[in-house]
This record gives C-alpha cells, sequence and structure tokens, in this order.
C-alpha cells in the first residue's frame, strides 16, 4: 500500500522480491520478516507463505506468542537475524546421527557395518549436481529393495549392499560392481546392472546409463523396473543440461539442450502414468517443474508449482516449494538476470503476489509493464476461472490508492463489527481503509478505525502492527502523549521506546520514570532524559533527573538493554585521556550548572561522552516499526557534539594553555585516522583542522598535546 502508513515499509524491496540482508528465507529458524498483510511492500515469498499456509491451517514461522510486549523490544515486523543464529547454534549442539534408524536396522540385517554407512556419508557430503542424489537416502531405498526380494540369498544381499555404498562414478566403482558377476537373467544379476548404471549416471556417461535403465524398466521385477524407469527421466534431464553450467559455476537456461529436456518431459509423464502413486511420484512432480524451466515454459512452470504449493503436506514443504518457486520464476529477473514473469493463465495465487510485486514501481522501464487499470482487466479472467476474484478486486483497491482515488477505498471497503480468526484478505482490506485514512491525515477518523480494530482482532501479529498504525497515527496528529496514556492499547516496548528516544519532552519522559508501564520503560525514559540534559545544556535539570532514579525498584541489568545502561552516568573520571585529570561526571556537572562555560569542565563532559559512547541510540529500535517509524522520522538531540565543547574552549580567552591545548588536541582528533568527524557537529574544513594542529604546535610546543599529535586529518 503505498500510503503514509506503509511507505516507509516498501522501499526496502523496491527492487527485490527477495529478503536480501536477513537470513536465509527457506532456512529453518528464519522467521516472517513482513508483517500479517498482503502488501505490495512484503517479501513476494512471505506473501505468498501466509496466503497458501492460512489456507492450509500451517502453524506459520512468526514470532512466538509468549513474547511479553511490554518488557521486550523483540516483537517488531523485520528480520529476526538473533533467533536464526541461536537456531543454527542449537542444531549445531545436536548430536549427528551416523544413519537414520531404518537404514541402520537395515544394514545391520544385511550385514552391513555402521562404521560403512558413516564412510559414506561423510562422503556424500557436499557433493553437487548429478551427485546430490547419492545420499544415505536413496541407498536405504536400495536396502529396503534388497530386503524385500525374497529370491537373494543372504550372501547376495549382502555383497550387493556393500557393491552400494562403493557407487560413486569412478572406474573403480564399476570394476568392483562389474567383479560381483551375477548371471544376467538372475535377480541378483538385475541389481547388479542397475548397479553399473548408477554408476554410469553418476560418471556422466549418460548414454549408457540411458540403454541399461531402458533394459531394467522393461523387467519383471518391480523396485528394478520402477526406480529405472524415474531414473530415465533423470537421466535426460542431467543430460539436458550437461553443457548449461559456465566455468564459474554460472547456470544459464538458455544453453539447456531443449530435444534432451523434451525427452526427460516425455519420461517424466510416462513414469506418473503408470505409477501415479509411485515412490517416486512427488519427485517426479518436482522434477517437472524443472523440466518446464528448462524449455522455458513458464505457463506450465507456474501452473505445475502452485498446484505443487496447494497440495504442500506441511510448512517445511510449503516454505522449500515457494524458495524453489521464487527462484526459478518470480524472481527470475533478479536470480538470473532473465525476463520478469508477469501471470500464467492457470496460476491465480502465483499472478496475485507477482502482481503485488510489479506494482512497487510506478515507473515503467520497459522490462515490466506498469500495472494500471488496463493491465488488471488484461488478467482478470486468470483470477475468475481461478475463483480467485476477491484477490483481483483486492488489487484494483490497491491500484487506487497508488492513484490517490481515495474515495473508490473508501466506497468499497467498509469497517467491519467483527473478523475472522484467520482471513488475511480480510484484515489485509481494512488496514488498506486505514491507510487511505492516513493519506487523506484524517487523524481523527483513522485513530478510531486502529482503536476499533484493536478490539476485534483476536490474532497477537494482527494487534502488534495495528499498535504501530495507531502510534504511527497519534504521533502524526500531534497527539504522541496519549501514546502513554494509563489506558493507552499501545503497549508494545519497541515502539514506546522509538517515540521517548525521539520525540518525547523533557516533562514527557519524566513521567514515564515515575509511571512507566515496567521497570524497561522507565530505565529507558530516563537514560534517554539525563543524556539529552547533558547534550542541551540543562545542567540543574540532570543534577534535579537522576535523582528520579529512585522510581526504578528493579535496575534493568540486561545484555539487550545495553543501549540504556544507567551505570554510565556514574563515570568517575577515571577514564578520562591520560594525563588530562577530570572529575566525576556528577561534580562536572555541577561545576557547568555553576559556570556553563567552564573550559576544563567543558572537556571533561567531552572526555565522558568519548569514553563511555553515551547518546539516545536508537538503533536497536530502527526496524520493524511499520508506519511508525516514517512518522517519528530522524528527532533530535540525541547525539552530542563534542567538537563543539572544544571549539567553544579554542574561543575562550580565559582558558588555562592546559584546558585550551588539550581542546586542540582533541579537535584533531576527532578526525583520526579516517578523516571523518566522530564528535558529532558540522565538519570542519581540512583548512580549520590545519589551523587548529599548526596552532596547538606554535603556542603549546613542549607540552603533552603538542608532542602526542603528529598528524592532522
Amino acid at each position: 500500500m503505498l500510503a503514509a502508513g506503509s511507505v516507509g515499509l516498501f522501499s526496502q524491496w523496491a527492487q527485490a522480491s527477495s529478503d536480501m540482508g536477513s537470513c536465509p528465507w527457506s532456512a529453518k529458524g528464519c522467521l516472517i520478516s513482513s508483517p500479517p498483510v498482503l502488501d505490495i511492500g512484503n517479501d513476494t515469498r512471505d506473501n505468498l507463505l501466509r496466503l497458501l499456509g492460512e489456507k492450509k491451517a500451517f502453524p506459520l514461522p512468526v514470532l512466538p506468542e509468549s513474547i511479553d510486549v511490554v518488557h521486550s523490544r523483540n516483537y517488531y515486523f523485520a528480520p529476526h537475524l538473533s533467533e536464526w543464529y541461536d537456531h543454527m547454534q542449537d542444531e549445531a549442539a545436536q548430536d549427528a546421527s551416523v544413519a537414520e534408524l531404518p537404514l541402520a536396522m537395515q544394514a545391520r540385517q544385511i550385514g552391513v557395518d555402521d562404521a560403512l554407512l558413516d564412510g559414506f556419508r561423510q562422503q556424500s557430503d557436499g557433493l553437487e549436481d548429478r551427485h546430490v542424489s547419492n545420499t544415505l537416502d536413496s541407498v536405504e531405498q536400495f536396502y529396503r529393495a534388497l530386503l524385500a526380494e525374497t529370491s537373494l540369498t543372504p550372501e547376495q544381499r549382502q555383497s550387493l549392499a556393500l557393491a552400494r555404498l562403493k557407487v560413486n562414478g569412478s572406474a573403480e566403482a564399476q570394476a568392483a560392481i562389474t567383479a560381483l558377476n551375477y548371471p544376467e537373467n538372475t535377480v541378483a544379476g538385475q541389481f547388479q546392472h542397475y548397479l553399473l548404471a548408477a554408476n554410469q549416471f553418476y560418471a556422466g556417461d549418460y548414454a549408457a546409463a540411458a540403454t541399461a535403465f531402458t533394459a531394467l524398466s522393461a523387467g519383471q521385477q518391480p523396485w528394478l523396473a520402477e526406480t529405472a524407469s524415474y531414473m530415465l527421466m533423470r537421466t535426460g534431464l542431467n543430460r539436458s543440461s550437461a553443457n548449461a553450467s559456465g566455468m564459474y559455476g554460472d547456470f544459464d537456461v538458455k544453453n539447456i539442450d531443449k530435444a534432451a529436456a523434451t525427452e526427460a518431459l516425455n519420461q517424466a509423464q510416462a513414469y506418473l502414468q503408470k505409477w501415479p502413486d509411485g515412490l517416486y511420484a512427488e519427485s517426479a512432480r518436482g522434477m517437472l517443474r524443472r523440466i518446464n524451466w528448462y524449455l522455458e515454459g513458464w505457463d506450465s512452470l507456474a501452473q505445475e508449482s502452485e498446484q505443487a504449493l496447494k497440495q504442500a503436506g506441511s510448512v517445511e514443504s510449503l516454505i522449500s516449494l515457494i524458495a524453489e518457486v521464487d527462484d526459478k520464476l518470480l524472481s527470475k529477473d533478479l536470480t538470473r538476470n532473465e525476463a520478469y514473469f508477469l501471470n500464467a493463465p492457470d496460476a491465480p495465487l502465483l499472478t496475485f503476489t507477482q502482481t503485488l510485486r510489479l506494482m512497487r514501481s510506478t515507473e515503467c522501464d520497459g522490462k515490466a509493464p506498469c500495472v494500471d487499470r488496463a493491465y488488471l482487466e488484461q488478467i482478470k479472467p486468470i483470477f475468475d476461472r481461478g475463483q480467485q476474484l476477491p484477490l483481483w478486486q483486492y488489487l484494483t483497491l490497491l491500484l487506487a490508492e497508488q492513484k490517490q482515488d481515495y474515495a473508490t477505498v473508501l466506497d468499497a471497503i467498509k469497517p467491519v463489527e467483527s473478523l475472522p480468526e484467520h482471513d488475511i484478505l480480510a484484515f489485509s482490506q481494512q488496514v488498506l481503509y486505514g491507510d487511505v485514512l492516513m493519506d487523506q491525515k484524517n487523524w481523527d477518523a483513522a485513530r478510531q478505525h486502529w482503536l476499533h480494530l484493536l478490539t476485534i482482532a483476536k490474532d497477537k501479529e494482527q494487534q502488534q502492527m495495528l499498535q504501530a498504525m495507531l502510534a504511527a497515527t497519534l504521533v502524526n496528529s500531534g497527539q504522541t502523549g496519549q501514546i502513554f496514556a494509563a489506558d493507552s492499547p499501545v503497549t508494545n516496548l519497541r515502539y514506546r521506546s522509538l517515540v521517548l528516544k525521539k520525540l518525547a519532552t523533557p516533562d514527557l519522559l519524566r513521567q514515564q520514570v515515575k509511571e512507566g508501564s515496567s521497570s524497561e520503560e522507565k530505565t529507558i525514559a530516563l537514560h534517554t532524559l539525563l543524556v539529552k540534559d547533558l547534550i542541551a545544556g540543562r545542567y540543574g535539570d540532570w543534577l534535579q533527573d537522576k535523582a528520579l532514579g529512585s522510581h526504578i525498584t528493579q535496575p534493568l541489568v540486561d545484555n539487550s538493554f545495553s543501549d540504556v545502561d544507567l551505570t554510565v552516568f556514574n563515570w568517575t573520571g577515571e577514564k578520562a585521556e591520560p594525563g588530562y585529570r577530570c572529575a566525576s561526571l556528577e561534580q562536572t556537572v555541577s561545576t557547568l550548572n555553576a559556570r556553563s562555560d567552564d573550559p576544563h569542565a567543558l572537556n571533561c563532559l567531552g572526555e565522558f561522552f568519548r569514553t563511555t559512547q553515551a547518546k539516545v541510540d536508537s538503533w536497536p529500535e530502527q526496524d520493524g516499526t511499520l508506519a511508525l517509524g516514517a512518522a517519528v522520522g530522524e528527532g533530535s538531540g540525541g547525539v552530542p557534539n563534542r567538537q563543539a565543547y572544544y571549539t567553544q574552549v579554542i574561543q575562550n580567552p580565559r582558558a588555562e594553555p592546559e584546558d585550551k591545548s588539550f581542546a586542540l588536541y582533541r579537535a584533531v582528533m576527532c578526525y583520526a585516522p579516517s578523516g571523518y568527524n566522530d564528535c558529532g557537529g558540522k565538519d570542519a574544513e581540512p583548512t580549520a583542522r590545519k589551523g587548529w594542529f599548526n596552532r596547538l604546535k606554535a603556542d603549546y610546543r613542549g607540552g603533552p598535546w603538542a608532542q602526542r599529535l603528529k598528524y592532522y586529518w
């Protein structure tokens, strides 16, 4: 939605479907970063996952309900890298299994030592291209077939099982398998021929492998006949892509052997016709998607993909499929520098999410069409045939908002008295209605709308999103204080903290130190107040405000709140630059309260800020606050300007030589060693820095600070 309520959310995805700069989207532990609406600015994959996952009632990878938003700043709509890192560490800490239990049991039954399985697993880890299927899973399938075939002797079964672990495409493996020398007209001989064909496949000798698999597919042994038929498809598929990768591993679908890919397509269809519910039916359908990709049959690929997405049996398989579809189809213009995918006749869900992506840009660049009313009319039959017209109608309303045709949106959507628990489209429509009220700057109506939705939304994600929208409306309408009213529904500490740090007046900060909803909020308010007191030169206020710490009955000791550590104000002066003595911060501020231009105290206040890096840091709340982030803007008054202290001392004719020379030294050092100003304030020109340097060297020659300074930057 191109509204005041979502423009900040959308800018980061202006050119991408993917969540660049985040954890890998389909990785375990990687949470959905987009808010719970169908939105132009969302990661396309998030839109698809929410839309399809809701229909399946799958538990989606969203933030846990257990997060206490009053005491934690961890509920927000942006990438959660820390949760992903924690998940990776937990997984790494788990003991790796040598083999899955069924395989281990099969191996012992056949007479294969566990150590051989472990050796195979180590050799197969990290394999690529055609070798990726040479895994313990495929070994398990082969062992299951050996155990099911009663005509094999125990010796034959063990020899074949051991030979399977040698299959790797090498000449040595081919020789070892050939040495089994079972008669061709026996079942053992047929299993031996399968292993020879498999080794030829992994060796890249596709012609020989195809010949062998063709013979086996016409045989009487059920597992061999079905598996060989499946392998014929894979052989044709691999042959088609043999020359599609460049010397640096770059894959170009334009270099696919289309004839071989077509042959693979025919083999896949033949397999599915004969074994529609076979051992490899799911894999074969997945291969159909790959084949259609190779053939650049985008409509067929979209249709196959949408069917697979609808049939996904778990959230894990759905996530994996969406990642595949995004890479091969939805984002192929980004991932492979190919033409945009726009729409497909029998894929309304993919067409819908892709249209949302196309709507991010209103400037046509020739690569993709501008989404206008004519374009939406052109794709309407796709939604009509797929019985998804409500999604198309939602696109028309998003377009109306983009065109600032607000009356159309407000006429089409009416506020509801209740919300279904799981209906993302219904919720998205209500959010769009509120966005348009914000677009119109109809703040009172927007506030009432968000308040109403908060009373009827049952889902925690929805509630947290609505809190951000309400807070943004209050900020935009000049009612920031209402966010902190006793009956305020805005309870999310991340949102409240952002407003306190960037917009709160000293009086509001003092109020929240006394009446904040938690020790965390009181701490944030007091830290912000004390830093801003110092920066603004409110030294008398600082001395009084520091005593407000008595209202925090449970001092906050938590690494996740290190940005508001109150112990920083207990600075003793001991960490000041060696050779320059400073009193404690409290004594320094007392001096400045009496004499605001005291040179020594100004230098020491600079040393406090330099050594502690104290500031009002909104980085912990920067992301994931939706419209609220745009509403608060940059804020003011939270970053110290040490350079101003030094220049004030330099310009003070009454400053002692010790203080003035130190100020000259520190002013130059503001730019060391990069040449960039790390002291705050407006950058001084190199000529000014040179002037400070020369003055220090000329007027205070022999002094400690002149001796220490070798350069200016």
